[in-house]
């Protein structure tokens, strides 16, 4: 392929392009949203009854009695703190690409420069939410012949191996027609007797449309850069004296207490941005 600058180690195989190093990061101007942690509720023996009742008339198998007899001797009131973690990251990736070459204009190799991987400006349709674009890069285009056909835009047909016909299936290539259609001469009346019928996909030429180049015998070679535009999560949950499961904290409703938002740029072209958030959930578990 046609040595470009900046793209030397581009192949058929994607190549991860890493971004420019920049020694230092434009930070957005976005506020921090940071509200005073709420008092903790108080919960009485009523409403932790209450509570209880409530969660043994969702087991089948539970029974009401001890829940309504027994004694609360001391309620404990804790609080729990879920972090998360959203990073946005971009990643760029490039290849040699082609296809069929219809005419038109194309932007070659001698008609201007081609911009570095991180020069070409582009934008995620949204941020916090997984993307994958490909583009053209601009001025490393150029037109061959095709390299499957040579040129012709026909090539030998793969059905019948270029023989232009291929066995009778009704027949199973005997010539002999099955008992419920055989006629006076007994042949088959798919082939004529012969075993042999002509070729479905090239017409008994021997000879099929090239799909590479959709029979133009030409084309179209390029650099295709890929985007990648992905959302990691990750989460952390504090709790230290009920030691519930983590995932029952997931799962419950709180009040978010402190969310930030911060978008790091290393290049004027490269948006990288990551947000994080807590809730707090209020809890009250008591003791028997």
């Amino acid at each position: 392929m046609d040595k470009v600058r900046g793209y030397e180690s581009a192949s058929f195989e994607a190549v991860a392009i890493p971004p420019p190093l920049e020694t230092s990061l434009k930070k957005s101007d976005s506020e921090t949203h940071r509200s005073p942690l709420p008092s903790i509720p108080h919960l009485t023996e009523k409403e932790a009854r209450e509570a209880l009742l409530k969660e043994v008339s969702t087991r089948c198998c539970y029974g009401k009695t001890a829940a309504r007899d027994m004694a609360i001797t001391e309620i404990k009131h804790s609080m729990a703190f879920h972090y998360t973690l959203e990073t946005f990251t971009e990643k760029r990736t490039t290849c040699w690409a082609f296809g069929p070459y219809n005419g038109g204009p194309v932007e070659r190799l001698d008609s201007g420069e081609a911009p570095f991987p991180w020069d070409i400006p582009s934008t995620p349709p949204s941020f916090f939410k997984n993307h994958t674009i490909q583009l053209e890069v601009p001025y490393t285009a150029s037109v061959k012949v095709c390299h499957v056909c040579g040129g012709p835009g026909r090539k030998r047909c793969n059905t019948c191996s270029g023989k232009g016909y291929e066995y009778c299936h009704h027949c199973h290539g005997d010539g002999f027609s099955p008992l419920a259609l055989r006629s006076a001469t007994k042949d088959c009346l798919y082939c004529t007797g012969s075993g042999q019928r002509k070729c479905w996909k090239c017409g008994g030429e021997g000879m099929a449309l090239c799909k590479v180049c959709s029979g133009t015998g030409q084309i179209r070679c390029f650099i295709r850069l890929t985007i990648k535009w992905t959302n990691h999560m990750d989460d952390h949950v504090v709790e230290k004296i009920s030691n519930l499961d983590d995932d029952k904290i997931r799962n419950v409703s709180g009040e978010v207490v402190c969310q930030e938002e911060e978008t790091n740029f290393p290049s004027s072209r490269t948006p990288l941005a990551g947000k994080s958030s807590t809730g707090i959930c209020i809890m009250g578990p008591f003791t028997i």
